[in-house]
């Protein structure tokens, strides 16, 4: 623009100094005869005043002649107003005001010449003078109808042509396409043969044609142009521009002819670096990123200014799509040095150096990102590349596990001037990053947005699960569940159907609503088969768990036992425990004793309440596993607060002991319930069972003792038969068989026949005794009762 504004200042100083003379415009009309006549000459001094003035080289002396032409000019045409010289003194007067700086009068004299004397060479001259004086001023909405008025006052073709273009240019200026595109189709239409500017309204209208993506259209105009005899000026810019359009037809090949014609030509070398920069644009447009590098390097010639700017950022741009990051960031730093930092290409070069430094290593973004905000967000605050900057420093911080620094960062951001790309990004991270940074009600506000917005994207599962974490969070389980429910319903990916099974059915347990978390672990088992052990183990586990609260305690007991089968290590302890309470809930002495013993050797027995080990003690007991029984009531004594351990407990811990044939362990016990036995009863019982410890243990004469000590409670029953058969125990050790067999004979007769304890052991001692008595008829028969009677029978 800046060559064509010099090119009509020049065409303007021309036009006016071949003003048309004071003649009538007919030059071919005979001229009169000559004869006398003052007011003529009168015009003509102040004419040659004029001339002299224009002529003259010396400042104060041209000066003092424009002054003088202005006084005899002025008073020629006040008092010679329809001389037919006035229209050519209006004319000088306004030139001579124009060469003394009276601009604002000379304009008046030129509007009065375009008002008073309609058409002809001087009326076209002085609008010509208007339009030009605005036109240097940038004043196009100004100049633009004076080039008109030029048209409609000329009577020369040169002229009207003239007039045609320059109100195209001044429309053009302004913005006013379809208004200049109308003025240059009346130049190309023009009947004149002779178009001296018919190249010239080729290209522009070529070029407004390409600006309006009419490039079929563009193209052959900017052909015409470049094929034109015109000067280089014309011919240089055409060809370059026809490339352009060339290539964003994909016609390479012709786009490469009109290129190379401005590289090759002599007189169009100003015109080369656009040509270098169209040629670069067009194989960068088509991704030919090699291609750009190659044109680049292979010109040493550098472009000025904002050219040169032009030409780094094509280069650097296509390093970054080869991801040579490197050599982009020093061509972004020379375009940098070359333009002032308001310069769009300087912005421009800026942020995608800092691109660059975040694509090769991130360290260093936020301080990058912080100098580019320095120089440019002030008067750029809502630009696009500013809000990506900033996304870029967030999503380092991120990175760097700095989440609460990173969320200042985020909401500072507008998402509203990002590319929907990078707002999909801003609003998914943004969440996350809210959510890190522990910040669940800006991730709720987030996501949703997120999920509202783009709920196709196939992060869209992922952000709501992270909702429903968010949901979680700031304590609102419902909305959190629903979430999880969305995915569920959605099955986008298995993993995150899965966890929402699981994440789901863990916050249904935490609100105690079971039925829902046992329906939850289910749905996700029966989905879900081939789920990894940990997950099928954990879902088992909870299923069992709250089966057992819900009293369905036999649909829990497989699933706790397959949880502890699965992951053994996990829920080996917790799994046992659920199977112990379940079986002692039902009832099942024989699982609950081994889910005892299984509690022992794997160290959680302390799970376990002490009414449950105790009913499994007993249950030992009565199944005659005495050494099992011993050992689980030796679970709930204690040793060292004997009196907080129930009495029970004591008694039982001694009897299952002794019966394990281990006396001197089963000595402590007895004592134990002995000490705080009230009842006569059992405290005889007790008495028995210290008598059979004794002498276990070898002592004999404590044995004895402690029956007497029985006998004076007057046991009855069942117990006297006990102190009657250790005392015939006690004969036995003192190697007194008779006595021995006396007292196994007297508890055979006090025992009843249904006991199938006590009474069989009668017999048994009291055959051992009477054959070491030597009454072996006596034995026989006592050995023939016992076969008799208790068949089954073995002796311990």
């Amino acid at each position: 623009m800046i060559r064509l504004l010099l090119c009509l200042a020049a065409t303007a100083t021309a036009l006016a100094q071949q003003v048309p003379r004071a003649q009538p415009v007919d030059e071919n009309e005979a001229a009169p005869p000559p004869r006398p006549d003052p007011a003529a000459d009168w015009y003509a001094h102040g004419k040659r005043l004029h001339d002299s003035a224009k002529a003259s080289a010396i400042v104060d002396q041209k000066l003092d002649r424009y002054t003088q032409a202005i006084s005899v000019l002025s008073r020629f045409i006040e008092e010679k107003p329809n001389d037919p010289n006035a229209e050519a003194a209006w004319w000088y007067l306004g030139e001579s005001y124009y060469g003394c700086g009276r601009v604002d009068d000379a304009r008046r004299c030129y509007h009065g010449i375009i008002s008073r004397f309609g058409k002809g060479g001087f009326a076209s001259a002085a609008a010509f003078r208007l339009a030009v004086d605005h036109f240097n001023n940038r004043q196009y909405a100004l100049a633009a109808p004076l080039f008109e008025k030029m048209v409609a006052v000329s009577t020369a073709p040169d002229h009207r042509l003239k007039g045609l273009f320059y109100a195209a240019f001044s429309y053009e200026l302004q913005g006013r396409t379809r208004e200049a595109t109308e003025y240059y189709r009346k130049v190309m239409t023009d009947p004149e043969p002779l178009n001296p500017f018919l190249s010239k309204t080729q290209l522009h209208l070529g070029k407004l044609l390409a600006r309006a993506e009419k490039l079929d259209e563009a193209l052959p105009l900017l052909d015409q142009a470049v094929m034109s005899r015109s000067p280089s000026d014309v011919r240089g810019p055409a060809a370059v521009e026809a490339g352009i359009v060339a290539a964003k037809l994909g016609q390479a090949d012709v786009s490469d002819k009109y290129l190379m014609l401005v590289l090759n030509t002599a007189g169009m070398e100003a015109y080369r670096p656009d040509a270098q920069i169209a040629l670069m644009n067009a194989r960068y447009d088509s991704k030919q990123y090699g291609e750009v590098i190659s044109i680049f390097l292979r010109s040493a010639e550098k472009a000025a200014g904002e050219q040169e700017a032009r030409r780094l950022m094509v280069a650097a741009k296509s390093y970054m799509e080869l991801e040579r990051n490197v050599e982009a960031l020093e061509l972004f730093r020379e375009v940098e040095k070359l333009m002032l930092p308001n310069n769009i290409h300087a912005f421009e070069a800026n942020y995608l150096r800092v691109l660059c430094f975040y694509r090769i290593e991130g360290r260093h973004i936020p301080d990058q990102v912080d100098a580019f905000l320095d120089i440019y967000r002030k008067n750029r605050p809502r630009d696009p590349k500013i809000h990506t900057a900033l996304l870029m420093k967030a999503e380092t911080l991120m990175d760097e596990r700095k989440p609460t620094e990173a969320a200042k960062v985020y909401n500072e951001i507008d998402a509203t001037v990002l590319s929907p790309e990078n707002r999909k990004g801003l609003l998914y991270k943004r969440a996350t990053c809210s959510l890190a940074s522990e910040d669940p009600a800006g991730a709720v506000r987030s996501f949703s947005e997120f999920i509202t917005n783009y709920p196709d994207d196939p992060r869209a599962a992922e952000a709501l699960m992270q909702r429903a974490q968010a949901y979680k969070t700031s304590g609102e389980p419902t909305k959190a569940i629903a979430d999880f429910d969305q995915v569920i319903t959605r099955d986008s990916t298995a993993e995150f159907t899965e966890l929402a099974y699981l994440e789901s059915a863990e916050i249904a347990r935490q609100e105690s609503n079971l039925e829902d978390m046992i329906a939850r672990y289910e749905g996700f088992l029966m989905k879900f088969p081939g789920a990894v052990k940990s997950r099928k183990a954990k879902a088992h586990y909870w299923v069992a768990w709250g089966m057992t609260k819900k009293d369905r305690l036999k649909e829990a007991i497989p699933h706790a036992g397959t949880a502890r089968e699965l992951e053994h290590a996990t829920y080996g302890k917790n799994a046992g425990a659920l199977l112990a309470l379940a079986h002692w809930t039902l009832q099942a002495p024989e699982a609950l004793c081994e889910d005892v013993d299984t509690a022992i050797k794997e160290d959680f027995v302390d799970y376990l309440p002490e009414q449950l080990i105790d009913w499994a003690a007993m249950q030992a007991f009565s199944a005659d596993r005495y050494e099992q029984s011993a050992r689980f009531y030796g679970l709930i004594a204690d040793e060292d607060e004997p009196r907080s351990t129930a009495k029970q407990t004591w008694r039982y811990l001694g009897k299952a002991l002794l019966a394990a044939g281990k006396p001197k362990e089963a000595l402590g016990p007895v004592n134990n319930a002995l000490e705080v036995e009230d009842a006569a009863m059992w405290k005889a019982d007790g008495l028995v069972d210290r008598a059979k410890a004794l002498l276990g243990i070898g002592n004999v004469e404590g044995a004895a003792a402690a029956l007497s000590e029985c006998r004076a409670l007057q046991p009855q029953g069942r117990t006297i038969a006990e102190v009657m058969i250790v005392n015939g125990d006690i004969h036995m050790k003192r190697n007194d068989p008779a006595r021995a067999a006396i007292e196994y004979v007297s508890a055979i007769e006090q025992l009843d026949d249904n006991d199938r304890v006590l009474k069989p052991m009668a017999l048994h001692k009291a055959a051992l005794a009477l054959d070491k008595k030597q009454d072996p008829s006596a034995a026989a028969d006592y050995r023939m009762m016992l076969k008799t009677k208790y068949p089954e029978w073995k002796a311990p």
